[in-house]
């Protein structure tokens, strides 16, 4: 019961990343939604996977996951770039200059 549920909400927060003109993304509705909240937030690209049973007493199941499969390809999430990564760069092309004096100190 608890992975339909999660399985909801991760759905819940899919839809949400991919509607940029939404304010707030429901990360914290389950441990799913959060731990993954780096990997789905739009600064990366995400692959899913739907693991299907070919039993048919696991039918209810593998329908249920193809059509959570089927939703999920119709949103489009478009990664952004990520921001600390520039202010990073800045940073070490201001302190390039620093480096040889530093290693000539200490020799």
């Amino acid at each position: 019961m608890y992975i339909n549920q999660s399985l909801t909400f991760l759905e819940q927060v899919i839809i949400a990343v991919a509607d940029r003109k939404r304010e707030h993304v429901p990360f914290r509705q389950s441990k799913l939604t959060h731990v993954l909240k780096n990997s789905i937030g739009g600064n990366c690209n995400t692959v899913m996977i739907a693991n299907i049973w070919g039993e048919s007493a696991q039918l209810e199941e593998t329908i249920s996951t193809l059509r959570f499969g089927t939703r999920m390809m119709c949103v489009a999430n478009e990664p952004l770039q990520n921001v600390h990564k520039q202010w990073y760069q800045r940073r070490v092309r201001g302190k390039e200059g620093d480096l040889p004096a530093e290693n000539t100190r200490k020799n």
